[in-house]
């Protein structure tokens, strides 16, 4: 069978056309070329693959790097569907969280190879290839010339061709695709997905699409994607009066909990459930919701707590402490004992905050069966995802990603990219993301020459940072004429260090005086002047004007808690380092 390259290139003369910005060849795409064209030529399947294919947009939803434009080294596609593969020629090394060129870290790399293919993905899927319905997209990452034992936790190994892996598929690259195909889809069984091959129609719609036909080659560079292919924005306001299954991606304060009350409003006298990731953030909501008077008919809790009250046998500290399998499970089992109950009633809608962190725990079983009717709530059920990728939590090993998409498919999808919490200081979100990608951004000599608005103070042990913040912080706000009210401001601590485990010290007991108390369930909504603090995991979803945060020395370790405290700040945050 034919492999058909686009463009087609001479092998013979590969180094001349495969060259970087100065000139010189591009060898790692160069050594991946002629492979695929030498072992692809003889295949049994037909191959169509897409050379350094360019792009006039990104996704919006999955775009790392902040990109305008998207550029995609090898574009393969068979009967089994599209797979997206980045190639990094040269020798190649892990240290910390990062990629380096060399075998001693000695040139960073400033994208993450399989962000960067992941991202691709989506451009093509959603933006590009949205029209090719149950086509099947995958990516993979090759570095040719590595032919050393390359292992990290910054990527998963089934994904990876190197020289040296080539042994496990007998030195054949067309091994190694097909098996990125099956291991891919074999992800996305537990969600009964299964995928057809890719029929000669569709092959040759995304042929079309890809290699278009035009008169003005300049003018297809220039015209952007929606253009391109006619898709027009929709409007998010609009969107709430015409669909019935909505997700909203956004970062912290970005207003996605205003629209969720705009959302909540229109549901008068409809049965309905908000389903929170933690204890605080639900009796909050409650009590806004109560001030709104919709609570008549409207169950808030945590998706933990609804799952524990449908399985009184079982703990709530166990089944908040089950892995993703474990939960889905029990979602699975719950479902079957009450799905055919004559008394069960689905809800009339569902609004579910904080997703990112539900998404692998059974929550498509949960919509599916627990909202609209005949058990088809992904298709005609109402309701409101809230979620945002970067808060996802110990996102590590997990398809957050991945299952978000598979949502989108049935909901219509919008991605708030201003922030509004944080307008007045835009260092907060600008630290926040520096903190994403390198959490030691906190401890360099240029902090406060790069994020003036935002107090960094250093401690060498817990009661010296009692200190400050009683002289500092609560001093002012028990001064009868201090602008400075405690209900305004929020102490938030990395969790170690309330638990006793930072050198025998344990903040909480540090914290025992006056004017100082713990947040609770019972004062949550609380306005008295006082100054109150809690853990950061437990205030995930919730907002104060004045942030003070207690963490430890910033890693790899504590750079999600880091994170989410600083997104919690709407107009100034304090961070005192333990170090």
């Amino acid at each position: 069978m034919p492999v058909n390259f686009y463009p087609s290139n001479p092998i013979d003369a590969l180094e001349d056309i495969i060259v970087k910005d100065d000139g010189t060849p591009l060898y790692g795409e160069i050594s991946i070329y002629r492979l695929l064209s030498a072992e692809l030529g003889k295949s049994a399947l037909d191959w169509d693959i897409w050379h350094d294919l360019k792009l006039p947009d990104h996704s919006g939803s999955f775009n790392y790097y902040q990109k305008v434009s998207c550029q995609i080294d090898f574009l393969i596609l068979c009967k089994h569907g599209l797979l997206i593969l980045e190639v990094k020629g040269g020798a190649i090394s892990t240290k910390e969280n990062h990629f380096f060129y060399g075998k001693n870290f000695e040139t960073k790399i400033n994208q993450n190879p399989f962000r960067q293919a992941e991202g691709c993905k989506y451009t093509i899927k959603d933006n590009i290839l949205n029209n090719v319905n149950g086509c099947f997209f995958c990516e993979a990452v090759a570095f040719p010339h590595v032919d050393y034992p390359f292992e990290s936790k910054l990527f998963d190994q089934n994904l990876l061709w190197t020289e040296y892996l080539s042994r496990n598929y007998g030195r054949s690259i067309e091994a190694f695709i097909l098996s990125v195909f099956h291991y891919s889809k074999a992800k996305h069984t537990r969600f009964d997905r299964s995928y057809a091959e890719v029929s000669p129609k569709e092959r040759s719609l995304v042929r079309k699409t890809l290699s278009p036909t035009v008169s003005d080659r300049n003018s297809l560079n220039s015209i952007s994607t929606t253009d391109w292919l006619g898709i027009q924005n929709i409007d998010i306001l609009d969107g709430l009066n015409k669909n019935e299954r909505i997700m909203i991606e956004g970062p912290p304060g970005s207003g996605k909990t205003t629209l969720a009350k705009a959302y909540i409003d229109k549901q008068f006298n409809k049965r309905g459930i908000y389903l929170c990731w933690n204890n605080l953030l639900m009796h909050y909501t409650k009590d806004v919701l109560s001030h709104r008077g919709c609570m008549s008919s409207i169950e808030v809790t945590t998706y933990f707590r609804y799952f524990q009250k449908l399985n009184p046998k079982l703990s709530y500290n166990l089944l908040a402490s089950y892995n993703e399998d474990k939960f889905y499970n029990l979602v699975k089992d719950t479902i079957s004992r009450f799905i055919d109950d004559a008394s069960f009633l689905p809800y009339d809608f569902v609004v579910i905050d904080e997703a990112q962190d539900l998404f692998d725990r059974g929550l498509d079983l949960f919509l599916n069966k627990f909202c609209g009717s005949n058990g088809q709530g992904l298709k005609n059920g109402s309701s409101l995802l809230l979620y945002d990728i970067d808060q996802s939590y110990s996102y590590n090993g997990r398809n957050v990603h991945e299952i978000a998409d598979l949502f989108s498919e049935y909901y219509c999808h919008y991605k708030i990219n201003e922030v509004k919490r944080s307008t007045q200081s835009p260092d907060i979100r600008k630290l926040s993301l520096a903190v994403l990608n390198d959490p030691t951004t906190l401890l360099k000599g240029n902090i406060k020459g790069t994020y003036p608005s935002i107090d960094i103070v250093t401690h060498k042990s817990l009661s010296e940072a009692k200190s400050h913040l009683v002289k500092n912080v609560l001093a002012s706000i028990r001064a009868p004429n201090s602008s400075l009210r405690g209900e305004d401001c929020t102490l938030l601590v990395e969790s170690s260090l309330l638990r006793g485990l930072y050198k025998g010290e344990d903040l909480a007991e540090l914290l025992i005086i006056k004017d100082i108390e713990e947040i609770s369930e019972a004062n949550i909504a609380d306005r008295s002047n006082k100054l109150r603090y809690t853990t950061i995991l437990k205030f995930k979803g919730l907002e104060k004007k004045n942030i003070f945060l207690i963490i430890t020395e910033p890693t790899l370790i504590n750079q999600y808690e880091i994170y989410i405290g600083l997104t919690r700040a709407i107009l100034n945050v304090q961070i005192n380092i333990i170090r």
